[in-house]
């Protein structure tokens, strides 16, 4: 009996975890090569120092990232395009946190609503084609196209 119950609270806890995600918006399904050792810190770093010798060896399939959204900046509405700064922390000591950045291209009508409210959700994010740009806080940043997206609810 013990056992059932133990099967049923595991089986209720995966589902309300599952139920806590946002669905996936954007391609269902990506077929390449996904880079998983790169990071949002990594790639404001070779931003900073200026290294597109570095993004290009990421050209080649996606990346995944992990981040922070911020809000969006709509730049076309037909068809749908907004640019979002992608965002992840790091504590350099207790009282100094360091933020890291990349912006994130959405393009497509199916973003549209998965933006709104998005601003300081967590998200998790597959996209692809990594250039740097001009930043609108100085200096340079990396921007990518997203394939997917997902938050947490």
């Amino acid at each position: 009996m013990k056992r059932i119950l133990f099967a049923a609270a595991i089986a209720a806890a995966a589902l309300a975890t599952a139920a806590a995600q946002s669905a996936p918006v954007g391609e269902p399904s990506y077929d390449g090569r996904i880079e998983l050792g790169v990071s949002v810190a990594g790639l404001s770093a070779l931003a900073e120092a200026g290294d597109e010798a570095a993004l290009a060896p990421l050209s080649d399939g996606a990346i995944l990232l992990l981040g922070t959204l911020s809000a969006p900046s709509v730049t076309g509405d037909e068809p749908y395009e907004a640019v979002v700064e992608f965002m992840e922390g790091e504590w350099r000591d207790p009282s100094t946190l360091l933020l890291h950045r990349v912006f994130i291209v959405f393009r497509g009508e199916e973003y549209r609503s998965f933006l709104k409210g998005s601003a300081g959700k967590r998200a998790v994010v597959v996209a692809r084609a990594p250039t740097l740009r001009p930043s609108p806080h100085g200096g340079y940043a990396v921007y990518l196209e997203v394939v997917s997206a997902r938050t947490a609810s």
